[in-house]
């Protein structure tokens, strides 16, 4: 009877789960025709951020979401040295060959590119700075524990650093 039980419940959980998987599904796939329809309409300003948005395209791939704060920094940075270049393809023409002049512009992209690489400074300088602010309280937290761990034994005795395998417990009652 527990097993009939234990079987309607997998089945309704994997019944779920690929519900979850279709909605999902369906969900990126109205992202991307919405995607590629805003991208044909706005085709110069679209190609641009292709163009200039390899890095972060790149770093996405390559970190798979273990870090999804290096992501955004790089991404964040990555569009900030494409905004400027946006704002130049709307102020002109904003036709496929303004776009392409920009993409085709050495010093232009060198310093799209540059930008992404700030953000990727920016995200291992804060990563040092956090993690040796972490390593340094976590030291000081040992400190105050084997601090705390000397008056319980000038409290208690030795009892309460003894081996838990070769405590004898009943001297506890005395």
């Amino acid at each position: 009877m527990a097993n009939k039980k234990e079987d309607t419940e997998n089945t309704e959980n994997t019944e779920k789960q690929q519900d979850d998987k279709k909605s999902n599904n369906i969900k990126v796939r109205i992202w991307l025709a919405f995607i590629t329809v805003v991208g044909v309409v706005f085709l110069p300003t679209s190609m641009l951020l292709f163009v200039g948005m390899l890095p972060s395209a790149v770093i996405y791939i390559l970190m798979s979401r273990r870090s999804s704060a290096k992501v955004s920094t790089v991404s964040a940075m990555n569009l900030a040295g494409c905004i400027p270049f946006i704002f130049k393809l709307w102020s002109s023409e904003n036709d496929f060959e303004a776009s392409l002049d920009i993409v085709m512009n050495t010093r232009y992209m060198v310093i799209i590119y540059t930008a992404a690489m700030f953000g990727y400074m920016i995200d291992w300088v804060v990563t040092g700075i956090v993690s040796s602010f972490l390593y340094q309280s976590g030291i000081k937290r040992m400190e105050a524990i084997k601090k705390r761990q000397e008056e319980l034994v000038l409290q208690w005795g030795d009892v309460v650093i003894m081996d838990k395998k070769n405590v004898d417990y009943s001297t506890f009652n005395e």
